[in-house]
């Protein structure tokens, strides 16, 4: 072969070969991680595009929690709740095949500072999810919102759900999944003078009520609330007196409470040092009173503190772990803990729960508007968790309560446990009300 037919088939093999290339699909660019975030509403008809590691990963979980501080023993319960939520979660295979980290900080008293200070450490770790439980002040909430990742909370305080309403769409990763604490003071009446009373054959030697609690405005949008719905039925408030929060000595109340002895004592004494030294001191010369405290039996160590002194207690709490699944979550958490778990242990797993779907859902961990998104949506693909249905009003970013969704428990101490008389509207059955073992 000589060589110009050796050039003239070098030349016709090379245009075969531009003539196969220009018929390809063209090749794609890969996409830049602004690109290739999932949308905000995933198409019903498409799922998301899931990034499945190819090496073993991990991702972070903030817990900024009231880790030192009046709030103490309420970071004990989120803490070793979030802990055994993300130990099972890893059990089994985590969240879109990563392991989850948890990162703790200390917001203490929920003042601004501690709150910037906690947020620091989140921002330093690059979390992306927060574990909050519930706090004492909007500041933990001002100073979240202005960042992406998803914050759930259990606070039940109208002040936190006003700063997110005033500030959507900039603060639209933070969400109440439980009512404001309004709800509190009437439904405590309503149960203890119309359900207790007349269904459960309790009789009230009088129609007085002595109602107290710390100055703070939980305790004492929940005390007003009360007042109010007592009195419109025709009870006399033998006494309305606020003290400053985290106080532990009850001698005038008491006085009062002794001279009058009214058939409701409603104690909105939701710092556990102050509602153990109310009962202690009640107790050295009870009165034939009802005693309702609010929150503070939420917490394990309430019992664990008052033993025996605490049976007879009625508390209620916007959501608990319902009744049924108490075998289901108890036993674990027990050997783990060497403990019962108190309201916001479950909780807290509920939460892991909604944000794994929310993830699953999108497919990336930082699809942040995705996920708020999805939990805006929650009424549309209800959680149930360890309380109950979980839904949302995406206007308010407030979770669903009543019947249906997540029912209010009234609850009275017995045998140093937790019994839930109440669901919602209806009786629990095989449930009884014990009088008080103070009554003479």
């Amino acid at each position: 072969m000589n060589k110009r037919i050796l050039i003239s088939l070098c030349i016709a093999l090379v245009m075969v070969a531009l003539t196969l290339v220009g018929c390809q699909p063209a090749k794609e660019e890969t996409p830049t991680e602004a690109q290739s975030a999932p949308t905000t509403e995933v198409p019903a008809t498409q799922a998301p595009v899931i990034q499945v590691p190819t090496e073993p990963c991990t991702v972070k979980v903030g817990a900024p929690i009231m880790i030192t501080g009046v709030g103490a023993a309420m970071g004990l319960e989120i803490q070793d709740g979030a802990k055994l939520a993300v130990e099972k979660l890893n059990e089994t295979g985590g969240v879109l095949g990563c392991q989850i980290e948890l990162v703790f900080a200390d917001v203490k008293g929920t003042s601004a500072e501690d709150c910037a200070l906690a947020a620091q450490v989140m921002d330093e770790n690059d979390v992306v999810f927060y574990i909050a439980g519930a706090y004492f002040s909007p500041a933990c909430i001002d100073e979240f919102g202005k960042r992406e990742p998803l914050l759930m909370h259990n606070s039940a305080s109208k002040d936190m759900n006003d700063v997110v309403i005033a500030n959507l769409p900039e603060y639209r990763n933070i969400f109440a999944t439980c009512a404001d604490e309004y709800a509190y003071g009437p439904n405590a009446f309503d149960v203890l003078v119309n359900q207790v009373g007349p269904k459960l054959g309790f009789e009230f030697p009088n129609k007085k009520v002595a109602l107290l609690g710390g100055d703070i405005t939980y305790d004492m949008y929940i005390q007003a609330g009360a007042k109010k719905a007592f009195e419109a039925a025709g009870w006399e408030s033998v006494l309305n007196d606020t003290y400053p929060y985290g106080n532990t000595e009850f001698g005038s109340q008491l006085a009062r409470i002794r001279a009058e002895k009214p058939a409701v004592v409603m104690g909105q004494i939701t710092s556990i040092d102050s509602a153990v030294a109310f009962m202690n001191q009640f107790l050295t010369n009870p009165t034939n009173s009802l005693v309702y405290d609010q929150w503070a039996p939420a917490s394990s160590e309430y019992i664990t503190l008052l033993g025996e002194k605490a049976n007879g207690v009625t508390w209620q709490t916007l959501l608990d772990i319902l009744p049924q699944n108490k075998d289901s979550y108890y036993p674990r958490f027990q050997k783990e803990f060497g403990r019962l778990p108190g309201t916001f242990a479950p909780l807290t797993e509920d939460h892991f729960g909604i944000w794994k779907a929310a993830v699953e859902s999108c497919g990336d961990f930082k699809a942040f508007d995705c996920i708020d998104t999805y939990v805006e949506q929650l009424d549309q693909h209800p959680y149930v968790g360890l309380a109950g249905r979980y839904g949302m009003d995406p206007a308010t970013h407030v979770g669903r309560a009543g019947d249906d969704w997540l029912p209010v428990q009234f609850i009275q101490i017995q045998d140093q446990k937790n019994v839930t008389l109440y669901l919602g509207s209806k009786p629990m059955e095989g449930t009884a009300f014990q009088t008080p073992p103070w009554f003479k």
